[in-house]
């Protein structure tokens, strides 16, 4: 299978690295991470997170560690000979620094797409991506009504009642088991 994979909060272990770097910039003490739109969890503009984030974006996108057990599903979903593609709203002039830290934490990686600020859906179809791993439960409803299985890997920020075509993951093991699950649907059993 095609496999769509987000990077921030499902490869990548940003917020809570964010959380700690925004609340040292911005003299805050926020624990938990509630909201996608930081800016509502952290009471400030959402200006001025946006422009935080443009003037460290290295630091911001290179520093974090790997989800736990993200590089291992990634391969054995490799050695089971799906395609991974990964598709981030990471913008291109930050491919780069998203290209180095896979290489760094050694994530395989052939395809690293970025949506930027338009609709992931798009790029989604464009590359006949059969199943999505996201965190980000606005893209998951989308990329779900587009007709596509999405695998959402749980989190502070996505505790929304879940529609059709979503599954809650509470871990990798669960995104395997989960991409194992939907995988056996698509195939026709030979009796």
């Amino acid at each position: 299978m095609r496999i769509g994979v987000d990077i921030d909060g499902v490869v990548s272990d940003s917020y809570p690295f964010w959380l700690q770097e925004l609340n040292r910039h911005f003299g805050k003490n926020v624990s938990v991470i509630t909201d996608y739109q930081m800016h509502l969890d952290f009471d400030i503009p959402k200006e001025d997170i946006n422009d935080y984030f443009v003037g460290n974006a290295e630091r911001l996108l290179s520093m974090p560690e790997v989800v736990s057990g993200a590089k291992e599903g990634i391969e054995t979903l490799l050695r089971e000979g799906h395609e991974v593609i990964y598709v981030t709203a990471r913008t291109p002039a930050e491919k780069d620094v998203t290209v180095r830290w896979l290489t760094m934490k050694g994530i395989p990686h052939e395809h690293v797409l970025f949506a930027g600020f338009s609709s992931k859906l798009e790029l989604v179809k464009q590359w006949g991506i059969e199943v999505f791993l996201e965190d980000y439960q606005v893209n998951a409803k989308l990329i779900a009504e587009g007709g596509v299985p999405v695998l959402l890997l749980d989190a502070s920020y996505n505790q929304e009642e879940l529609p059709t075509g979503i599954i809650r993951c509470k871990n990798w093991d669960e995104i395997l088991k989960g991409i194992q699950a939907i995988q056996s649907k698509k195939v026709p059993k030979i009796v």
